[in-house]
Protein backbone atom coordinates (compact mmCIF):
# COMPACT_ATOMS: atom_id res chain seq x y z
CA UNK A 1 0.00 0.00 0.00
CA UNK A 2 1.17 3.16 -1.23
CA UNK A 3 2.62 5.54 2.00
CA UNK A 4 0.82 9.02 2.60
CA UNK A 5 2.86 11.76 1.80
CA UNK A 6 4.43 13.76 4.32
CA UNK A 7 5.16 17.60 4.85
CA UNK A 8 7.30 18.57 7.92
CA UNK A 9 7.09 22.04 8.93
CA UNK A 10 9.90 23.19 11.30
CA UNK A 11 8.54 25.35 13.95
CA UNK A 12 10.42 27.43 16.60
CA UNK A 13 7.04 29.77 17.60
CA UNK A 14 8.52 32.79 15.54
CA UNK A 15 6.53 34.86 13.43
CA UNK A 16 8.89 33.67 9.89
CA UNK A 17 8.15 29.99 11.17
CA UNK A 18 4.72 30.84 11.68
CA UNK A 19 4.58 31.80 7.99
CA UNK A 20 6.07 28.61 6.94
CA UNK A 21 3.65 26.72 8.64
CA UNK A 22 0.94 28.43 6.73
CA UNK A 23 2.73 27.05 3.56
CA UNK A 24 3.40 23.70 5.02
CA UNK A 25 -0.43 23.57 5.50
CA UNK A 26 -1.32 24.93 1.98
CA UNK A 27 1.05 22.68 0.69
CA UNK A 28 -0.37 19.30 2.56
CA UNK A 29 -3.84 20.64 0.96
CA UNK A 30 -2.39 20.69 -2.50
CA UNK A 31 -0.29 17.49 -2.04
CA UNK A 32 -3.81 15.40 0.01
CA UNK A 33 -0.57 14.74 2.76
CA UNK A 34 -0.23 14.91 5.98
CA UNK A 35 1.14 17.25 8.67
CA UNK A 36 3.68 17.30 10.91
CA UNK A 37 4.88 20.39 12.85
CA UNK A 38 8.48 19.84 14.53
CA UNK A 39 9.94 21.57 17.38
CA UNK A 40 14.12 20.87 17.33
CA UNK A 41 16.09 21.81 20.40
CA UNK A 42 18.92 20.24 22.49
CA UNK A 43 18.79 20.29 26.45
CA UNK A 44 21.77 22.27 27.67
CA UNK A 45 23.15 20.16 30.77
CA UNK A 46 21.49 22.18 33.24
CA UNK A 47 17.77 22.00 32.12
CA UNK A 48 17.54 18.65 31.66
CA UNK A 49 16.69 18.67 35.61
CA UNK A 50 14.28 20.75 38.03
CA UNK A 51 12.21 23.73 37.36
CA UNK A 52 13.86 24.96 33.98
CA UNK A 53 12.31 21.65 32.88
CA UNK A 54 9.20 22.03 33.40
CA UNK A 55 9.03 25.78 32.76
CA UNK A 56 10.75 24.64 29.01
CA UNK A 57 8.36 21.42 28.50
CA UNK A 58 5.65 23.84 29.29
CA UNK A 59 7.05 26.52 26.73
CA UNK A 60 7.28 23.48 23.80
CA UNK A 61 3.94 22.65 24.47
CA UNK A 62 2.67 25.84 24.22
CA UNK A 63 4.43 26.25 20.70
CA UNK A 64 2.83 23.02 19.22
CA UNK A 65 -0.28 23.40 20.33
CA UNK A 66 -0.87 27.09 19.04
CA UNK A 67 1.34 25.85 15.70
CA UNK A 68 -1.13 22.65 15.21
CA UNK A 69 -4.51 25.00 15.77
CA UNK A 70 -2.81 27.61 13.23
CA UNK A 71 -2.50 24.56 10.34
CA UNK A 72 -5.78 23.55 11.87
CA UNK A 73 -7.56 26.70 11.37
CA UNK A 74 -6.17 27.16 7.71
CA UNK A 75 -6.55 23.53 6.61
CA UNK A 76 -9.32 22.11 8.64
CA UNK A 77 -9.43 18.76 6.20
CA UNK A 78 -5.62 17.69 6.67
CA UNK A 79 -3.96 15.47 8.98
CA UNK A 80 -1.73 17.18 11.61
CA UNK A 81 0.95 15.60 14.36
CA UNK A 82 3.19 17.18 16.06
CA UNK A 83 6.93 15.97 17.76
CA UNK A 84 9.65 17.49 19.48
CA UNK A 85 13.21 16.29 18.67
CA UNK A 86 16.04 16.33 20.96
CA UNK A 87 19.09 17.15 19.07
CA UNK A 88 21.08 19.87 17.78
CA UNK A 89 19.06 21.76 14.52
CA UNK A 90 20.75 20.60 11.93
CA UNK A 91 21.18 16.58 12.46
CA UNK A 92 17.84 17.11 14.34
CA UNK A 93 16.28 18.15 10.84
CA UNK A 94 18.24 16.31 8.71
CA UNK A 95 17.04 13.09 10.18
CA UNK A 96 13.23 14.69 10.23
CA UNK A 97 13.90 15.54 6.70
CA UNK A 98 14.38 11.47 5.79
CA UNK A 99 10.48 11.27 6.17
CA UNK A 100 9.07 14.49 4.42
CA UNK A 101 8.75 15.68 0.69
CA UNK A 102 9.09 18.82 1.55
CA UNK A 103 10.79 19.71 4.59
CA UNK A 104 9.20 23.49 5.40
CA UNK A 105 11.38 26.31 6.65
CA UNK A 106 11.39 29.89 7.49
CA UNK A 107 14.32 31.85 6.79
CA UNK A 108 15.10 33.77 10.11
CA UNK A 109 14.03 32.67 13.17
CA UNK A 110 14.31 33.80 16.62
CA UNK A 111 17.26 32.97 18.77
CA UNK A 112 18.30 31.90 22.26
CA UNK A 113 16.34 28.62 23.45
CA UNK A 114 14.04 28.58 20.42
CA UNK A 115 16.18 29.62 17.97
CA UNK A 116 16.39 26.76 14.88
CA UNK A 117 16.18 28.82 11.87
CA UNK A 118 18.65 31.20 11.81
CA UNK A 119 19.84 31.39 8.18
CA UNK A 120 22.81 29.27 8.86
CA UNK A 121 20.47 26.20 8.96
CA UNK A 122 18.37 27.49 6.42
CA UNK A 123 21.20 26.88 4.26
CA UNK A 124 23.13 24.33 5.88
CA UNK A 125 19.45 22.17 5.30
CA UNK A 126 19.45 23.42 1.69
CA UNK A 127 22.65 22.36 0.64
CA UNK A 128 22.69 18.64 2.53
CA UNK A 129 18.56 17.38 3.25
CA UNK A 130 17.15 13.75 1.42
CA UNK A 131 14.19 15.86 0.69
CA UNK A 132 13.86 18.82 -0.82
CA UNK A 133 13.34 21.96 1.54
CA UNK A 134 11.06 24.61 1.20
CA UNK A 135 12.34 27.87 2.28
CA UNK A 136 9.57 30.55 2.84
CA UNK A 137 9.77 34.30 2.82
CA UNK A 138 6.68 36.14 3.77
CA UNK A 139 4.68 38.60 2.33
CA UNK A 140 4.83 36.96 -1.30
CA UNK A 141 1.33 36.73 -3.07
CA UNK A 142 0.43 33.25 -3.74
CA UNK A 143 -0.85 34.01 -7.45
CA UNK A 144 2.25 34.88 -8.64
CA UNK A 145 3.97 32.31 -10.98
CA UNK A 146 6.16 29.30 -10.63
CA UNK A 147 9.78 30.37 -11.55
CA UNK A 148 12.55 27.49 -13.01
CA UNK A 149 15.97 28.49 -13.78
CA UNK A 150 17.51 25.95 -16.45
CA UNK A 151 21.01 25.45 -17.57
CA UNK A 152 20.70 22.65 -19.38
CA UNK A 153 19.63 18.88 -19.36
CA UNK A 154 20.84 18.94 -15.61
CA UNK A 155 17.83 21.57 -14.52
CA UNK A 156 14.93 18.20 -16.27
CA UNK A 157 14.07 17.57 -12.42
CA UNK A 158 13.62 20.86 -11.19
CA UNK A 159 11.63 21.65 -14.33
CA UNK A 160 9.37 18.43 -13.79
CA UNK A 161 8.90 19.56 -10.45
CA UNK A 162 8.08 23.11 -11.11
CA UNK A 163 5.65 22.26 -13.63
CA UNK A 164 3.91 20.13 -10.93
CA UNK A 165 4.38 23.09 -8.75
CA UNK A 166 2.63 25.14 -10.66
CA UNK A 167 -0.69 22.84 -11.76
CA UNK A 168 -1.13 22.14 -8.09
CA UNK A 169 -1.02 26.24 -7.70
CA UNK A 170 -3.12 26.58 -10.50
CA UNK A 171 -0.65 29.26 -11.80
CA UNK A 172 1.77 29.78 -14.61
CA UNK A 173 5.70 28.82 -14.99
CA UNK A 174 8.58 30.61 -16.19
CA UNK A 175 11.27 28.89 -17.35
CA UNK A 176 14.39 31.16 -17.24
CA UNK A 177 17.97 30.22 -19.20
CA UNK A 178 20.47 32.92 -18.62
CA UNK A 179 23.46 33.02 -20.74
CA UNK A 180 26.31 35.30 -21.30
CA UNK A 181 29.70 36.03 -23.35
CA UNK A 182 32.48 36.98 -20.90
CA UNK A 183 35.34 36.00 -22.61
CA UNK A 184 35.12 38.19 -25.89
CA UNK A 185 35.79 41.91 -26.48
CA UNK A 186 32.76 44.11 -25.89
CA UNK A 187 31.92 45.01 -29.06
CA UNK A 188 31.64 41.24 -30.11
CA UNK A 189 29.31 40.74 -27.75
CA UNK A 190 26.66 43.18 -29.07
CA UNK A 191 23.86 42.62 -31.86
CA UNK A 192 25.53 42.82 -35.15
CA UNK A 193 23.19 40.78 -37.44
CA UNK A 194 22.17 37.31 -37.31
CA UNK A 195 25.91 35.82 -37.58
CA UNK A 196 27.57 38.14 -34.82
CA UNK A 197 28.77 35.82 -32.08
CA UNK A 198 25.86 37.69 -29.92
CA UNK A 199 23.23 36.54 -32.32
CA UNK A 200 24.69 32.77 -32.37
CA UNK A 201 24.66 32.56 -28.66
CA UNK A 202 21.16 34.03 -28.10
CA UNK A 203 19.60 31.37 -30.39
CA UNK A 204 21.82 28.45 -28.73
CA UNK A 205 20.45 29.55 -25.30
CA UNK A 206 16.55 29.91 -26.70
CA UNK A 207 17.67 26.52 -28.09
CA UNK A 208 18.97 25.13 -24.73
CA UNK A 209 15.84 26.57 -23.10
CA UNK A 210 13.48 24.68 -25.26
CA UNK A 211 14.73 21.45 -25.49
CA UNK A 212 14.36 20.89 -21.94
CA UNK A 213 11.17 22.31 -21.48
CA UNK A 214 9.24 21.25 -24.77
CA UNK A 215 8.67 17.68 -23.69
CA UNK A 216 7.89 18.35 -20.43
CA UNK A 217 5.25 21.10 -21.66
CA UNK A 218 3.66 18.69 -23.71
CA UNK A 219 2.73 16.48 -20.26
CA UNK A 220 1.29 19.26 -18.87
CA UNK A 221 -0.80 21.09 -21.71
CA UNK A 222 -2.72 23.24 -19.31
CA UNK A 223 0.20 25.10 -17.24
CA UNK A 224 0.95 28.44 -19.10
CA UNK A 225 4.55 28.77 -19.86
CA UNK A 226 6.46 31.38 -20.97
CA UNK A 227 9.89 30.61 -21.81
CA UNK A 228 12.40 33.88 -20.93
CA UNK A 229 15.84 34.26 -21.74
CA UNK A 230 17.81 36.73 -20.30
CA UNK A 231 21.46 37.49 -20.68
CA UNK A 232 22.99 37.73 -17.60
CA UNK A 233 24.67 35.88 -14.79
CA UNK A 234 22.63 33.03 -13.58
CA UNK A 235 22.11 33.57 -9.86
CA UNK A 236 21.39 37.79 -10.76
CA UNK A 237 19.04 36.83 -12.97
CA UNK A 238 17.06 34.66 -10.65
CA UNK A 239 17.49 37.08 -8.11
CA UNK A 240 15.56 39.92 -10.39
CA UNK A 241 13.10 37.24 -12.11
CA UNK A 242 12.12 36.32 -8.19
CA UNK A 243 10.55 39.40 -7.82
CA UNK A 244 7.52 38.60 -9.98
CA UNK A 245 7.17 34.47 -8.60
CA UNK A 246 5.74 32.61 -5.95
CA UNK A 247 7.51 30.44 -6.32
CA UNK A 248 11.26 29.43 -7.16
CA UNK A 249 12.40 25.98 -7.39
CA UNK A 250 16.34 24.92 -8.35
CA UNK A 251 18.41 21.84 -8.03
CA UNK A 252 20.87 21.44 -5.93
CA UNK A 253 24.31 19.78 -7.64
CA UNK A 254 25.99 16.54 -6.99
CA UNK A 255 29.29 16.97 -4.95
CA UNK A 256 32.19 14.76 -4.34
CA UNK A 257 32.54 15.16 -0.98
CA UNK A 258 30.51 15.78 2.24
CA UNK A 259 32.02 19.34 3.69
CA UNK A 260 29.99 22.14 3.59
CA UNK A 261 26.76 22.99 2.15
CA UNK A 262 26.18 21.26 -1.95
CA UNK A 263 24.93 24.46 -3.36
CA UNK A 264 25.40 26.25 -7.07
CA UNK A 265 25.92 29.84 -6.99
CA UNK A 266 22.23 30.46 -8.23
CA UNK A 267 20.65 28.48 -4.85
CA UNK A 268 23.00 30.39 -2.32
CA UNK A 269 22.56 33.83 -4.36
CA UNK A 270 18.92 32.88 -3.89
CA UNK A 271 18.54 32.07 -0.73
CA UNK A 272 20.37 35.29 0.75
CA UNK A 273 19.02 37.64 -1.66
CA UNK A 274 15.37 36.33 -3.35
CA UNK A 275 12.03 37.51 -3.04
CA UNK A 276 10.24 34.80 -3.35
CA UNK A 277 9.75 31.13 -1.45
CA UNK A 278 12.85 28.52 -2.32
CA UNK A 279 12.41 25.08 -3.28
CA UNK A 280 15.99 23.21 -3.42
CA UNK A 281 15.32 19.78 -4.78
CA UNK A 282 18.49 17.00 -3.66
CA UNK A 283 20.35 15.81 -6.64
CA UNK A 284 19.98 12.12 -7.31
Amino acid sequence: MDRTPLVVAATDGSPASTEALIEAADEAARQDAELEIVFVWEWPAHERHGADRDVLSDYVERIRRDAAEIARTRQPGIGIRTSVVHDTPVPGLLEVAKRADPLVMGSRGRGGISGILLGSVSLALAGRASCPVLVVRTGVPADRPVLVGVAGEGSRPAVERAFVEARARGVGLIALHAWDLPEIPRALREAQGTESPYHRAQEFARHVLGCVVAPIRERHPRVAVEERVVRAGGGAALIEASRDAGLVVVGRHHAPHHFGPRLGHAAIALLHHGHAPLLVLPSD
